[in-house]
């Protein structure tokens, strides 16, 4: 298996679903950056589409609808 390493852009959470989030996934790190919200991930999949499904499976599961993918993490893009 290949880790695959993405940032999923999130709506604003609470502190108790950041928490939730840990629980669930510990292959991410959540950040905000000049007030967007994300989560990046390192996981191990056959595929980047089932890494990247799976990313989203869990986030639904704890009722978190991504708003979109990306493949740098905003805070380094946004370094600039």
């Amino acid at each position: 298996m290949k880790t695959y390493e993405f940032t999923l852009i999130l709506p604003d959470i609470d502190d108790s679903t950041v928490d939730a989030i840990y629980g669930l996934c510990q292959d991410s790190s959540i950040g905000k950056s000049k007030g967007t919200m994300y989560v990046t991930f390192d996981r191990e999949a056959m595929s980047f589409d089932a890494a990247l499904g799976s990313a989203v499976a869990n986030l639904r599961k704890l009722g978190i609808e991504p708003l979109r993918v990306e493949m740098d993490v905003p805070e380094l893009s946004m370094a600039s």
